[in-house]
């Protein structure tokens, strides 16, 4: 069994919760061990003002485990690989080690799409999800900085992914659109008008569902929809998944494994879809 260091991040534990439940149920079903950092703590998020402590709060995480380290939340996995790249300079390593238990010397970081690519390539998919047309969302941080999981103004993992499947990838030219989550608090109608686009966008598409890897992005785009609705006057009902609700759907897995019941726009006509698609064949 491949084992694989596991930082949940904050949102987790919180309204990220469907999103750890089904990873590590997916984990479970590709033969995948996730060991838990022990002292987990904030990675250093995008709103922490110093430089110096963003990289040190990311480097106490990173030293916890040998192992490559993997993360859901593309904030997450965002900071920490900027981090990793801030100590790579010697003043800053020495900055930070300097008041760290455990002395960074150098780590991996992964996120969760990373690790499901990897483990479906060559791997008999259980459900495929034929004639399901799906709009991968990347949002702003999944591909920076650069240099990591994908090119960062033209990615095609998410869509390699969705193929890989059986679904049919729709292209959006919003799909790397910021999802407005980072401003929602101080600037509502801005953030809404983002998401709606974004939303707007995916059905333009034709998709029957947008897939997510992000909790702050998935919040916006499920649970802000009916905000949404009621601006605009819309009935959107557009079911957003998380990239391993997705996956655990064509491994066979059950609502309950993937927490769909906590998704506020019910995925369960997409199900339907595909099992009327199984019972075709």
């Amino acid at each position: 069994m491949t084992e694989i260091a596991y930082y949940p991040g904050c949102v987790s534990r919180a309204t990220g919760r469907e999103y750890d439940i089904s990873t590590r149920s997916v984990a479970k079903a590709l033969g995948i061990e996730l060991i838990e950092l022990e002292d987990w703590s904030c990675c250093g998020a995008t709103h922490v003002p110093s430089e110096a402590l963003a990289v040190g709060l990311a480097a106490r995480n990173l030293t916890q485990s040998t192992l490559p380290v993997m993360t859901t939340c593309s904030i997450c996995y965002s900071n920490l690989r900027t981090a990793i790249l801030r100590l790579e300079d010697n003043g800053m390593r020495a900055r930070v080690n300097s008041v760290l238990e455990r002395k960074y010397a150098g780590a991996r970081v992964m996120h969760v799409v990373e690790m499901l690519s990897e483990a479906l390539k060559g791997r008999e998919i259980p459900i495929k999800l034929n004639g399901i047309k799906v709009s991968p969302y990347y949002g702003c941080l999944l591909t920076r900085p650069g240099s990591g999981i994908d090119s960062p103004e033209h990615p095609r993992i998410l869509e390699d992914l969705v193929r890989g499947l059986g679904a049919e990838p729709v292209e959006s030219p919003l799909k790397m659109l910021c999802c407005g989550g980072p401003i929602f608090m101080p600037r509502e109608e801005a953030a809404l008008e983002s998401t709606y686009h974004i939303i707007k966008s995916a059905k333009r598409s034709g998709a029957d569902a947008i897939m997510a890897v992000c909790p702050l992005c998935h919040l916006m785009l499920d649970a802000k929809q009916g905000a949404i609705e009621k601006r605009y006057g819309l009935d959107l009902r557009m079911p957003v998944l998380y990239v391993t609700q997705l996956v655990g759907i064509a491994l066979g897995l059950g609502p309950e494994d993937l927490a769909l019941e906590m998704n506020s726009v019910s995925p369960l006509p997409l199900l339907e879809k595909v099992y009327q698609s199984i019972a075709k064949e």
